[in-house]
């Protein structure tokens, strides 16, 4: 009797934090009725290849758990750590996942890819507080669907370190990052704002209301693509281009 508030699907996600808060707190906001979470960490402490190794290296602990948990699909979660690995890295690790659960495995940051090309981007700016080294290696993942970066936002006037800004400080970080993207880039038909542990939803329908072209976040391409290939989508009003896409 109690079948209709029971999860009709399960998103498996490896994520590189120990701990988890707007990530989840905007998933249920956003995504659609019936889907949960289920999230394993693998402890990164520092986005390096030697921390990688040493993070991944009990891969198949981490996936025993989340296939006990009867996932549909797992993803690699964190933007900077899946392109850190490099793209070939990045192939072998989602083929390794897949042939130890036998489910489908997709990444963040191809996530990402796909809702720009779904938005039909060919040229695409970032807005971000990541090093110029990693927001390079992001490139090669464009660049493999045929999407060129025309421009990068990187400077800002939050002088804090990310990891100590309150909730209400990421949101305004992104804001102003994303719009003084969107300002010095006109060239640009869209805009991937990263950063996955900000508040982000909030300010997608305000930035592409005011200059006319979507945005991406990492929310929004995660949910948009994995319920895609779950075949469990419908799509969401008041949230941006991308989620109303079929």
């Amino acid at each position: 009797m109690f079948d209709e508030f029971l999860p009709k699907k399960r998103l498996g996600l490896l994520t590189p934090a120990p701990v988890t808060d707007y990530a989840a707190y905007q998933f249920y906001r956003l995504a659609p009725e019936g889907i949960m979470l289920v999230m394993v960490s693998v402890g990164i402490r520092e986005f390096t290849p030697t921390d990688f190794e040493r993070a991944f290296a009990p891969l198949e602990e981490y996936l025993a758990l989340l296939v006990e948990q009867e996932v549909d699909i797992i993803v690699q979660s964190g933007v900077p750590l899946g392109i850190l690995m490099g793209k070939e890295c990045h192939d072998r690790l989602l083929a390794r996942i897949e042939k130890a659960t036998g489910l489908p495995a997709i990444s963040h940051v191809l996530s990402i890819v796909a809702a720009a090309k779904a938005l039909g981007i060919q040229k695409i700016v970032l807005a971000n507080r990541w090093t110029p080294e990693l927001n390079g290696l992001l490139r090669a993942f464009f660049a493999s669907k045929g999407i060129q970066i025309v421009g990068i936002n990187t400077h800002s006037k939050v002088p804090r370190p990310t990891s100590k800004l309150k909730c209400g400080e990421t949101l305004a970080l992104a804001y102003e990052l994303g719009r003084g993207a969107l300002e010095n880039y006109p060239d640009a038909d869209g805009i991937y704002i990263g950063g996955g542990s900000w508040l982000t939803y909030p300010i997608v329908a305000p930035l592409e209301k005011e200059f006319g072209r979507p945005v991406i976040t990492n929310m929004n391409a995660l949910i948009w693509h994995t319920c895609h290939l779950l075949d469990y989508w419908k799509p969401i009003q008041g949230y941006g281009r991308l989620l109303q896409i079929l």
